[in-house]
């Protein structure tokens, strides 16, 4: 036999030999034995690493999570809470020094708070540039209140702040409003009254803010929250 079809009966290439081969490479390979990843996903927690998580998520007290951080609120981080509700410039060197802790985990958890919690913003008074303020309430027909709102927004954005739905006997719509003296409110109430969905306009001016109670509820309300979940600890 020359010696090239010997060379090729030898790679599998020719001959009787060469075509089983070939058939045979085709055939995927089939085992009964999964892979270690295989196992491991199939096989079910054991009773003593549930335990371990049970422990862990009891022992958090009160997470807050958003995209971009996460904190737990202690009772470290309440007083922190506290501290900024009442003086939002309130600097760190002063809570430290205040609640007796090292400067660096007040700079720590104050972070974390202000990124997931509180959000700090600037507020102006529109009264120091000579406006007065008040409230539009208008009953308006036709299941439209929102859309009513969205129209007066755009048309009169320089006497409307903001607009809101209400649920009540009376209204449904109402207007936080600026202006400058009483003819360009009248002037405002007119515009309003001759819509033909409004059916009946009110308004009321705020003369004073005799006081402020948002810093006290949001820190009762996370004192109970937080005593809530330490008693349900507790009591499991």
């Amino acid at each position: 036999m020359p010696r090239k079809s010997r060379i090729d009966e030898s790679n599998g290439t020719g001959g009787t030999y060469g075509k089983e081969a070939s058939k045979n490479s085709e055939l995927p390979f089939k085992s009964n034995n999964k892979s270690k990843s295989q196992r491991i996903v199939n096989r079910k927690p054991s009773n003593r690493l549930t335990n371990n998580i049970k422990r862990e998520i009891n022992s958090r007290d009160f997470n807050y999570k958003n995209e971009t951080d996460q904190f737990t609120l202690d009772r470290i981080n309440l007083k922190i809470v506290e501290e900024l509700i009442t003086n939002g410039d309130i600097k760190s060197s002063e809570i430290a020094a205040k609640l007796k802790i090292p400067l660096s985990t007040i700079q720590r958890r104050r972070t974390r708070i202000e990124k997931s919690l509180l959000r700090k913003k600037y507020h102006m008074d529109l009264t120091l540039l000579g406006y007065r303020t008040a409230q539009i309430f208008v009953d308006v027909q036709g299941g439209r209140a929102r859309e009513t709102g969205e129209e007066l927004l755009k048309k009169y954005d320089r006497n409307v702040v903001n607009a809101s739905t209400r649920i009540n006997s009376g209204n449904n719509l109402c207007l936080e409003v600026v202006y400058n003296g009483s003819d360009e409110l009248h002037f405002l109430l007119e515009e309003i009254k001759s819509l033909p969905l409004a059916t009946n306009v009110d308004w009321s001016e705020q003369v004073m803010v005799i006081g402020d109670n948002l810093s006290g509820i949001i820190r009762n309300s996370l004192t109970d929250k937080l005593n809530h979940i330490h008693a349900t600890k507790i009591s499991v």
